[in-house]
């Protein structure tokens, strides 16, 4: 999500070098929109209509709707204010709008950095392992927990052949639970069926990025660590390649705003808001159905929402604080139809998510909401 959007931060600033305010601060706002229902809306669609029903984990989209609904927090106070302020005759309205901006940018940052911290680092999750069994050792009860997390995973993949490995999963815990307590196991090869030998990264790292392949036994589902991390940096040196022919690009894309903008007569909130986010994250748009067509509901949701929380509480802070040494300042100040359509969408993704499966109809109805949005900018404007 970070190198994905790091083309719409760059866009971002170059746009502020311009004096382009109003495109940056439609940008912000239509990529939070664009990922949260379009990308999400189609990808449900098109995952739906080959899967059914698309299941994926509660706890985080509900960490997603709860960090969704800070944006709108952070983004929707300094245009009361100004609003309030306006109404009022207020004296020196800009000046002071702008300071609010950046202490909310501030705290929106800060906001991002303990959302990392919880939800990549785990920093404070300590209740999985506590509620197994408080007679269970941390080590034990830790090995538990991946192998639990690491079965529900396989529980909805499509894996064939899946029910012995289940079954053997289950062996494996009772087995570690009855050791830790002393007491006598049958393990699961005693019982007729064979030892699964789980590779090291299931119970060291998230299991979601070992679930087995149909193609692959589960042992043979992770690669040698130093092939990864050669993967790993491979893939990083890639990206990092990428992100610089995509700036490139972005400062012949910002020079030709104005004048396309004025060639087909559209209206420069509708460029921010509709046209600049669809090109910026294209790439991630095909990402994202790729994924909803193999069925992994938590990359998509986490490359989705996730993205647009890293917009909001990330992005926008910094090119807030960027525009200090820019020709113009931004503010986190925004128009009632786009603080309207953000507050609708952060209502539609909870409700939507809020039990844990997916249809079709729903990613339809994230594709209406954001049809109507552009209709209205484009008519309207902002």
């Amino acid at each position: 999500a970070t190198f994905g959007n790091a083309t719409e931060l760059i866009i971002g600033i170059l746009a502020l070098s311009k004096g382009l305010v109003d495109v940056v601060s439609a940008s912000i706002i239509g990529s939070i929109l664009g990922n949260v229902l379009l990308v999400l809306g189609v990808a449900i669609c098109v995952g739906s209509v080959k899967h059914g029903r698309l299941s994926f984990d509660v706890r985080p989209a509900s960490v997603y709707a709860s960090l969704l609904a800070l944006s709108i927090g952070g983004l929707l106070l300094p245009t009361v204010a100004e609003l309030l302020a306006t109404r009022a005759h207020e004296v020196q309205i800009f000046e002071r709008g702008v300071a609010l901006s950046d202490f909310i940018a501030v705290l929106l940052l800060l906001g991002y950095i303990a959302s990392l911290l919880f939800s990549v680092f785990h920093v404070g999750d300590k209740g999985s392992d506590e509620e197994l069994d408080p007679l269970l050792g941390a080590r034990s009860a830790t090995a538990v927990t991946r192998l639990l997390a690491f079965r529900q995973q396989l529980a909805t993949s499509d894996v064939k052949d899946k029910s012995e490995m289940l079954r053997q999963i289950d062996g494996t815990v009772d087995a570690i639970i009855a050791d830790e307590k002393g007491k006598q196991a049958t393990t699961p090869s005693q019982e007729g069926g064979e030892q699964v030998a789980f590779p090291e990264g299931n119970l060291s790292k998230d299991a979601g990025e070992h679930t087995p392949s149909p193609d692959k036994p589960v042992s043979q589902a992770a690669t040698p660590q130093q092939e990864h991390k050669t993967s790993l940096w491979r893939a990083v040196l890639l990206l990092a390649v990428a992100t610089a022919g995509v700036a490139v690009l972005s400062e012949v894309l910002v020079g030709s705003i104005e004048p396309v903008t004025e060639a087909l007569h559209w209206r420069p909130s509708f460029v921010g808001l509709v046209f600049i986010p669809l090109i910026g994250g294209l790439p991630e748009y095909f990402n994202t159905i790729s994924m909803a067509l193999d069925k992994r509901m938590n990359m998509v949701l986490a490359a989705s929402a996730g993205s647009s929380i890293q917009i909001a509480l990330l992005m926008a802070p910094i090119l807030v604080l960027v525009s200090l040494v820019m020709p113009k300042r931004l503010d986190l100040v925004f128009s009632v139809v786009e603080l309207a359509v953000l507050g609708l969408a952060t209502f539609l993704f909870g409700e939507i998510t809020k039990d844990g499966e997916l249809v079709w109809l729903e990613g339809f109805l994230l594709i209406l909401l954001y049809t109507m949005m552009g209709a209205t900018i484009f008519l309207f404007g902002s």
